[in-house]
C-alpha cells in the first residue's frame, strides 16, 4: 500500500492502479466533481503501524474517522504532530506515517484536490515544506469549518456538502483549472516513464514547464519520474519477488539500478528491505 501527495502509498497505488481496490473510490457528487479529483475511503486498522508516505504533487486532505484522534508523521527523522484533519502536497522524501490505534470498522477518508481548486478555496496554495501539515495550523477558519463533517454519522455526506458550498463562494483559475484536470487525465491514463507528458507537448514548453512548478510544485520531469517510480512500486507491491531488471524495464527505467536509487531517494530504503519489513 502507499499515499500519493502525501497520503499512505498504499492508498495512492489502489486510487490510481488497483482494479481489486476500486471500491475505494466513492461517487464524485456533481457539485465538486470540476474541483476534486476523487474521494476515497480505506480502513484505517488495516493500514498498519507505519505506512510510506507518498505524493504525485496533488493537495490530498486527509479526514480521521474522528475528531479526538491523533497521529504523527515522520520525515526524514523529523517528528510532526497530525490532528484528525491534515493534508500534504508538494514532493515527499523518506517520509512514514504512524495511524492511530482504532477499531476495524473506522475509515480514513481522503480527498485529491485539482492544485487550482485548492488555491482558490484556501485562498493559497498548498506546496509548503516540509508538505505535510495540519489544516489548523494552515487555516484556522477553514479548520473550524471542516469540523462540520464530524456532526452526524456521514461523515461523507457532510463533506461533500461542506465542500459545495465553499466553492460556490470563490473564483477559480479556469485555464489553470483546465491545465490540472488535463495533465492528471493523461498521467493516469499512462503511468510509465514521462509518456503521460507527450500530449501535453502541444503546448508552450514555458508555459507547461510554468504550470507544473506553479501548482505541482514539480517540474514535467519530476513529475514523470514520480508516476515511472509509482508505476514499479505498484508492480512490486502486488508481487514483491518480481525480478527487478524486469520491472526496471517495463516502467521505463535505464536499468535495476536507478529503480533502487530512486526507492532510496522516495523511500530512504532498498526495494528488498523495504518490502521485507513490510512482510515482518
Amino acid at each position: 500500500m502507499v499515499i500519493f501527495v502525501a497520503m499512505p502509498i498504499q492508498c495512492l497505488t489502489s486510487i490510481r492502479f488497483s482494479s481489486e481496490h476500486a471500491g475505494n473510490s466513492l461517487p464524485v457528487d456533481p457539485r465538486v466533481a470540476a474541483f476534486v479529483v476523487g474521494i476515497y475511503e480505506f480502513d484505517l486498522a488495516a493500514l498498519g503501524k507505519e505506512v510510506a508516505l507518498f505524493n504525485d504533487g496533488l493537495p490530498a486532505l486527509i479526514i480521521l474517522p474522528k475528531p479526538d484522534l491523533a497521529s504523527s508523521c515522520r520525515i526524514q527523522n523529523k517528528c510532526i504532530e497530525l490532528d484528525s484533519i491534515w493534508f500534504t502536497a508538494g514532493l515527499l522524501n523518506q517520509s512514514y506515517w504512524l495511524p492511530p490505534e482504532t477499531i476495524a470498522s473506522e475509515k480514513l477518508t481522503i480527498v485529491r484536490f485539482f492544485p487550482s481548486a485548492w488555491n482558490a478555496l484556501f485562498g493559497k496554495r498548498a506546496i509548503i515544506a516540509p508538505y505535510v501539515h495540519n489544516l489548523a495550523d494552515y487555516h484556522p477558519d477553514h479548520f473550524s469549518m471542516f469540523q462540520q463533517v464530524y456532526e452526524g454519522p456521514a461523515l461523507v455526506t457532510n463533506l461533500v456538502d461542506l465542500l459545495s458550498d465553499l466553492f460556490t463562494t470563490v473564483l477559480i483559475d479556469k485555464k489553470a483549472l483546465t491545465f490540472d484536470q488535463l495533465a492528471i487525465h493523461v498521467s493516469t491514463e499512462d503511468a510509465m516513464g514521462g509518456k503521460e507528458l507527450s500530449v501535453l507537448s502541444r503546448f508552450h514548453p514555458k508555459w507547461v514547464q510554468r504550470q507544473f512548478k506553479r501548482n505541482l510544485g514539480l517540474s514535467p520531469y519530476q513529475f514523470g519520474q514520480l508516476q515511472r517510480f509509482i508505476a514499479a512500486y505498484r508492480h512490486l507491491d502486488q508481487e514483491p519477488t518480481l525480478n527487478l531488471h524486469g520491472v526496471a524495464d517495463n516502467c521505463g527505467y535505464y536499468d535495476a539500478n536507478h529503480l533502487v536509487k530512486d526507492f532510496n531517494k522516495y523511500l530512504g530504503i532498498s526495494p528488498k528491505q523495504y518490502f521485507k519489513e513490510r512482510a515482518g
